[in-house]
């Protein structure tokens, strides 16, 4: 059965004993299929285990969806006890942010700035801030992340190489729904019929990597084809939908697309939805 923790005086003090290696896995609940592909790695990998569920204002806007955000405690546990975790952190907003979150971490502008960063001012600032404070509070010894949120796993190594975190970051391939969707808490949101069209946007992404697998398109040429496709989809709204190169997730152009990833967020009626593929 796991251990349910609510303070930071008492997560710590188990801690203290636990046996390692300790794997972390953070979340903001409403734990899905990815999250579950997390827990198996970290539980293959590691002899104590922590699950956090704290959903995180800082990394909230103004207009997006914190208060509306799902939120299911007692299915969590469930998830989490049908997989052998040890201990489940859910802590309240004044055990993390005992200043109001006044002390905030602002990753490096050419990190943050462009992708989601143009439209979530406060996102990676708020995710920077809140691993930084976990990682202090539990010393964990491996960090899984998954790979959907590509751009925020490139903050979240940024922060470990910045503040010397003596933390393994553990990246796992994206989970999907069976219809290709990437798995994500928001899905929440969609019906039946919506996460059907919201399939197409991982198959817009698998169109612009089979596009430069053919040796016959150039990236730009594979983002158009892309995009043609998605506009058949009057339901499906294409924020960005770009071409990022694996270091720093830095632009490319056409004569150099070696070891790159196309990555997408659309809309799918109020939902926001994010995906990446590697190419």
């Amino acid at each position: 059965m796991s251990k349910l923790i609510k303070t930071v005086q008492e997560i710590k003090s188990v801690l203290v004993d636990s046996p390692r290696p300790l794997g972390f896995v953070p979340t903001m609940g409403a734990l899905h299929d990815g999250h579950v592909s997390l827990i198996k790695a970290a539980k293959s990998e590691c002899k104590t285990t922590v699950v956090s569920i704290f959903v995180n204002p800082l990394q909230f806007g103004p207009n997006e969806d914190f208060d509306r955000y799902p939120r299911n405690l007692e299915m969590d546990m469930d998830v989490c006890n049908g997989n052998k975790v040890e201990y489940i952190f859910a802590p309240e907003y004044s055990e993390i942010y005992p200043d109001k979150g006044k002390d905030r971490i602002f990753p490096p502008t050419e990190l943050v700035s462009d992708l989601c960063g143009k439209t979530r001012k406060n996102f990676f600032s708020g995710i920077a801030t809140v691993v930084k404070k976990l990682f202090d509070l539990l010393e964990p010894d491996y960090a899984y992340f998954g790979e959907k949120d590509l751009q925020q796993l490139y903050v979240i190594k940024w922060l470990v190489k910045k503040y010397n975190i003596p933390v393994v970051i553990k990246p796992l391939p994206i989970a999907r729904e069976q219809n290709g969707l990437a798995c994500s808490s928001r899905n929440n949101y969609l019906s039946d019929k919506e996460k059907e069209i919201a399939s197409n946007i991982y198959k817009s992404l698998v169109l612009g990597k089979e596009n430069m697998r053919s040796g016959f398109f150039n990236v730009s040429k594979a983002i158009l084809e892309s995009l043609v496709y998605l506009s058949q989809f009057p339901e499906i709204k294409t924020e960005y939908f770009e071409a990022r190169g694996k270091i720093n997730l830095g632009k490319i152009n056409d004569e150099k697309n070696i070891d790159f990833y196309f990555l997408i967020a659309a809309h799918v009626g109020n939902v926001r939805l994010i995906d990446n593929i590697e190419v």
